[in-house]
Order: C-alpha cells, then sequence, then structure tokens
C-alpha cells in the first residue's frame, strides 16, 4: 500500500511541475509606444518649448530636448544646461551635474511639459 500512494505521490508531482523549454515571450513595451520599454524615458527625441520673450528681444524660448538615451538640454533664454532625466508618473525631473533636480510636470497626454508645448 505504500508503494502505490508513493508511485501516485511520484506521478503527480512529477506531471504538475515540469519545466518549460524554448523562448521567453518579452513583456509588451510600457505606456502607449511614446516611452521606452524601461518607461522611464521617451522613445524618441521630443522638445518642448515655450514662454519666450517678445519678438526682436533678447533671449529666445526656453527649450527642453528630451532625448532617448535619458540625456536632456534645457535652454533657458541665453543659458543652457544638460543632465540626464527620468519620467515617473506625470512627474519628469532633470538632473543636471551640479544642481538639485529640477521637477516638472507632463500632462496626461505628454504634449505639455509645465507651460511648455510640444513642438510638432
Amino acid at each position: 500500500m505504500f508503494n502505490r500512494l508513493l508511485s501516485i505521490a511520484f506521478l503527480v508531482g512529477a506531471c504538475g511541475s515540469s519545466p518549460k523549454t524554448g523562448p521567453s515571450t518579452p513583456p509588451p513595451p510600457a505606456g502607449d509606444g511614446v516611452l521606452a520599454p524601461d518607461g522611464r524615458h521617451f522613445a524618441t527625441e521630443r522638445v518642448y518649448e515655450g514662454d519666450c520673450m517678445p519678438a526682436g528681444g533678447r533671449g529666445g524660448c526656453h527649450t527642453v530636448t528630451l532625448r532617448p538615451d535619458g540625456t536632456f538640454r534645457n535652454f533657458l533664454f541665453d543659458a543652457a544646461m544638460e543632465g540626464t532625466y527620468s519620467i515617473e508618473g506625470s512627474s519628469l525631473a532633470l538632473k543636471g551635474p551640479d544642481a538639485d533636480p529640477i521637477v516638472m510636470t507632463l500632462s496626461e497626454d505628454r504634449t505639455k511639459l509645465d507651460s511648455l508645448a510640444l513642438k510638432p
């Protein structure tokens, strides 16, 4: 009787826990395709621009360029800062080499970064 129970237990265990072989399916990309698969950077370069000086004035516009490799360029009128960025939900953090992170807010559809609009 004991041998029969042991045989049944072995068969049940062997059938229920066989390892799967073959290629695994990678997880789908994060979000809606706008974000890179890591979900923390944009998949393609994006430029947000706004807060422009009056025509003919000195300084131009405030421009933030976000690259897929996680780097950015923040050009504010006549000064530029470069560093890395990361996205967490609707917050985007810009981290320069010597400064505390600057946290900005992305609109739900990601066409606005604070008061800056996505350039077409």
